[in-house]
């Protein structure tokens, strides 16, 4: 159902965006001038918000703005950021933002929809995670809707970024793109692992005097996800022993589930809910956390650059595998426990936090290997940028 909203949400900017797309043909395009943008045009989020900032601050003699169609949090922003982010409700605003000669996005919606957009432009698509499950035409609950869809938003974008090369077909069998169109790049919003980023705005400090654990499983389009999934799950056993180990571990799971959290889960005094509305983008806190607990997300892939503790629960891994599949083989690129009881849950937190060296080999192995880029994140994705331009 989650999968159609969107899917007819970016069909509407598609449509919308088919007049500009031949009227942009005609419009001359400024090299100094570059305009970001995120999911629906209506999120200031993921990697597009840190290279936006980076460029902010470091490129001052360009011409910088960032799409933002929601007029409240449009007006929040430029009060609290500057006068940077614009709508592209107006005729004068879609023909401000078609002059671009470089346009830079976190999702497949481009800052004015339609067609053809990189047709004397380049389109960046930094991503927003990497593709650890099957995505775009690689899909495997693909329908012929969808299909069209990414046949036609193809000639969008000019290049696409990839942490490793591990991932670099998964890209170009998204769109089904050229080889040369998937550069290896870091991901612009890790940078904020760093315990010294500086964030534009005010971001939760997690209480130094405790260890917080991030509990961050995936959205299943088939099913409901089970929370601490063991046939033997105590909620007082785990809650006791979170308290003895004086850990909180926060849950942070799809907001449209967020109701649907068990009480019995809800009630323990160790266990936070991380909603949307307390912290609205979770890599701003990432480096704060002392270990991760996940499935198949690919937030471990960015908390692996930290080098810390990661618990794998894979409880569905074959009905997972089976309905969206996944594009490396999982046992070999995730670095951690994947206990199937409550008991050796809790006995594998215990050794995660109390000995560094354990799972720690296969951390830096994996991290090598899924993530060449490191550190300085979004100085990388700036130069590559203007390299790409260039040629």
């Amino acid at each position: 159902m989650n999968k159609n909203r969107y899917l007819k949400l970016r069909s509407v900017l598609f449509i919308k965006g088919m007049l500009f797309s031949i009227f942009g043909f005609f419009i001359g395009r400024d090299k100094k001038r570059i305009i970001f943008n995120s999911e629906f045009n209506t999120e200031f989020n993921h990697n597009s918000k840190y290279l936006f900032l980076y460029f902010l601050k470091h490129y001052p003699d360009f011409d910088i703005k960032f799409v933002i169609n929601d007029l409240e949090q449009q007006k929040q922003l430029n009060q609290s950021i500057g006068p940077y982010f614009i709508d592209t409700y107006s005729f004068k605003n879609r023909l401000y933002v078609l002059k671009a000669a470089t346009w830079i996005t976190s999702s497949l919606e481009t800052p004015i929809g339609g067609f053809a957009q990189s047709y004397k432009r380049k389109v960046f698509h930094l991503g927003h995670g990497a593709p650890l499950k099957c995505i775009g035409r690689a899909e495997k609950y693909l329908n012929w809707k969808k299909a069209l869809y990414y046949r036609l938003i193809k000639g969008n974008f000019s290049y696409f970024f990839s942490t490793s090369k591990a991932f670099s077909e998964t890209w170009r069998a998204c769109l089904n793109l050229k080889h040369e169109q998937v550069v290896i790049a870091g991901q612009a919003r890790n940078d904020a692992l760093d315990v010294n980023y500086k964030h534009a705005t005010h971001v939760l400090q997690l209480q130094k005097e405790k260890k917080h654990i991030l509990y961050a499983p995936t959205w299943r389009p088939f099913d409901d996800t089970e929370i601490f999934p063991f046939l033997d799950f105590n909620a007082e056993q785990l809650d006791l022993f979170l308290g003895q180990q004086g850990c909180t571990l926060h849950l942070r799971v799809h907001p449209n589930f967020e109701t649907g959290i068990p009480s019995k889960v809800k009630n323990m005094k160790n266990v936070s809910v991380l909603s949307r509305e307390c912290v609205t983008d979770i890599n701003e806190i990432l480096g704060q956390f002392d270990l991760l607990i996940t499935d198949y997300s690919s937030i471990y892939l960015d908390f692996l650059l930290t080098l810390k503790p990661i618990l794998f629960l894979p409880y569905d891994y074959e009905k997972y595998k089976n309905k969206i599949g996944f594009t490396i083989p999982y046992e070999q690129a995730t670095p951690g426990p994947k206990p199937k009881t409550q008991k050796q849950f809790i006995n594998e937190i215990s050794e995660l936090l109390n000995n560094e060296s354990y799972f720690a080999t296969e951390r830096k192995d994996a991290n090598d290997w899924l993530n060449v880029v490191q550190d300085q994140h979004a100085k990388q994705n700036a130069q590559l940028i203007f390299q790409l331009t260039e040629s």
